[in-house]
């Protein structure tokens, strides 16, 4: 038990694979790209936030937002490529005050 708490808690071991790189500059070395002692600090921030009770209060509010995301992907179907970032942007605004209606 002892080895396994010393591998999974080794700020060495916490790397990402190369995918992660095309999205660190849209979102910079946060939690999701960060590694080491940058990661692990990051997560012990954030995690108290996403605790399952917290996260059951936002079902409601995702599923609103995720359908009102959706309409507005389908009318860029067919195009080709577009730029996702200020729909997801706001769509991301919409579900953290949706929280406040």
């Amino acid at each position: 038990m002892k080895l396994l708490k010393d591998i999974l808690t080794n700020m060495k071991l916490i790397t990402k694979s190369d995918e992660y790189d095309f999205m660190k500059p849209w979102l910079g070395t946060g939690l999701l790209t960060s590694t080491g002692k940058k990661w692990m600090n990051r997560r012990k921030i954030l995690t108290p936030a996403f605790h399952f009770k917290i996260l059951e209060d936002f079902v409601d509010i995702f599923d609103k937002q995720s359908s009102i995301l959706v309409g507005k992907l389908r009318k860029f179907e067919g195009q080709g490529e577009f730029d996702i970032f200020p729909l997801t942007a706001l769509c991301a605004l919409d579900v953290i005050c949706g929280r406040f209606d």
